[in-house]
């Protein structure tokens, strides 16, 4: 089952703050207990002003405005976050069966790990990132699949691997005292095992690697890319694309990861297709998906629409802001110029990516490969006043559109090919990214072909493990971020 995260899950490792986002109300969630003061106190003593002002800003700013109950039914006396979130319409979020959160959301800039993306991109960790399944209930136990690891990493030099599951940290079974540790720690042993299932067993290769102690890495969102020759002699580039986030760090913004996007984009350059692997990119910034859409879109849509921002048609700001496929963008770069794109996605693609798919969708061919997508259409800026409140707000403000005046996919992008790498029967292709064997990617090349066959594997006689956090959540973006706010149109 697919399980949607809800809420954060805060620790310390070595003295560093991270967020893990767990999942749902259902049996499989992970869940630690908060003590009674943290329960019942802000980590900021509020004074009556902060209401005002998140009441006033929200009024103003907020996609739902008109939904925000009247002031006279609004209760002063909650802490801060519980009053933010009951401005917030039952629109902001998700809200069913699996997920219950709100995309908007009030943080303590006391809070240094609450920031939006783009603030660092240095992870104190391990270098690797999982998914945890279930895989006993009472007491409840996990196993964490590895789902690709970062280079010069502790992870790397102790030989883990993309398709790696992690079974014991220190000779205990992954729990709920014990799981965070996977984000980053002291040195550990970790108990490592492959999937294939026999007769006789569905753990191979099953070893001891020891780690040594998570220390700063740094979270390179371009993570791969490469051409390939296909069977048939044609030349497709491919580009693994993990987050939206222009710089290593805010303070010093160089656009390094812009840079090297556009630095990219050349050693694409003749391809006849392309595969953009966004299977794990669940959102960030929205200059950065403009960016990426203006390299990858067909000649004739530049300077055209790429999205339309639509406000609450406030006076803060336009009604509607159209962002174009900005050629002045690329031009330390090329535009690749294709009609048709291939895309892998995954339930946790979302955000960004989602807007990058639906932007493209009026002027080329796309066609997606994997799992069903999140389903996230709307934007968020930061909201702050550093010089009188020590909070900040990550409010939706916008809804996204293409230049089709389409963004139906709040519940998700369907799929052409459905084809899901978490099936225990697709572990046998669970391989690096980038390797033409690997599960997406070799679809997608067997689909430029022509070759592609669906697969009959029997599904009767294989277990099932239940999804709970990944690590990923950590970094994922309740909405596409609006960095850039004014009130000319953007080319």
């Amino acid at each position: 089952m697919n399980i949607k995260r809800t809420f954060a899950i805060v620790f310390f490792a070595v003295a560093l703050p991270f967020f893990f986002y767990s999942c749902s109300k259902d049996d499989d969630e992970i869940v630690t207990t908060p003590t009674e003061e943290e329960e019942e106190e802000d980590p900021v003593t509020p004074t009556e002003s902060v209401y005002s002002w998140i009441e006033s800003e929200m009024r103003e700013k907020y996609y739902w405005y008109s939904e925000i109950p009247a002031a006279s039914s609004l209760n002063y006396k909650l802490g801060v976050a519980d009053f933010f979130e009951s401005l917030l319409s039952s629109k902001d979020g998700k809200h069913n069966d699996s997920s219950d959160y709100f995309y908007s959301y009030i943080k303590s800039t006391a809070d240094v790990s609450a920031s939006t993306r783009g603030i660092s991109q240095i992870d104190y960790s391990y270098g690797f990132e999982f998914q945890l399944y279930l895989v006993n209930e009472s007491p409840a136990s996990y196993y964490a699949h590895i789902l690709y690891v970062a280079p010069s990493s502790p992870a790397a030099e102790a030989g883990l691997k993309r398709g790696d599951w992690i079974h014991k940290i220190d000779a205990k079974a992954i729990d709920n005292s014990n799981y965070t540790t996977l984000l980053g720690g002291n040195a550990a042993t970790l108990r490592v095992a492959n999937y294939k299932k026999t007769e006789s067993s569905s753990w191979t290769n099953i070893r001891t690697i020891n780690i040594t102690s998570a220390r700063p890495i740094e979270d390179d969102p371009l993570y791969y890319h490469n051409v390939y020759t296909s069977s048939t002699g044609k030349k497709v580039g491919y580009l693994v694309y993990n987050h939206f986030t222009a710089d290593k760090n805010e303070d010093n913004a160089d656009g390094t990861y812009d840079n090297k996007l556009l630095s990219w984009s050349k050693d694409f350059a003749g391809v006849d297709e392309f595969i953009l692997d966004l299977r794990y990119n669940n959102g960030g910034l929205i200059t950065c998906a403009q960016l990426l859409a203006t390299i990858l879109a067909p000649s004739d849509a530049l300077d055209r629409i790429f999205c339309i921002e639509e406000f609450n048609g406030k006076p803060w700001i336009q009604k509607k802001r159209n962002l174009y496929y900005n050629s002045n963008l690329i031009k330390s770069g090329i535009n690749l110029n294709l009609k048709t794109i291939y895309v892998l996605v995954t339930d946790m693609t979302a955000s960004a990516s989602e807007l990058v798919i639906n932007g493209l969708k009026p002027y080329a061919n796309v066609i997606l490969i994997g799992t069903k997508t999140e389903g996230k259409n709307v934007g968020s800026i930061t909201i702050k006043d550093e010089s009188k409140y020590d909070w900040y707000m990550q409010s939706i403000v916008c809804k996204l559109y293409n230049a089709e005046n389409k963004s139906d996919y709040e519940d998700g992008m369907t799929v052409n090919y459905e084809l899901d790498e978490a099936r225990l029967q697709n572990m046998d292709s669970f391989l690096e990214l980038g390797d033409t064997n690997e599960l997406l990617l070799n679809a997608a090349l067997s689909i430029i072909d022509g070759n592609y066959k669906t697969s009959a594997l029997s599904r009767s006689s294989w277990p099932t493990f239940r999804k709970a956090g990944s690590s990923l959540d950590r970094k994922a973006s309740n909405g596409v971020i609006i960095n850039t706010i004014n009130n000319a149109e953007d080319h």
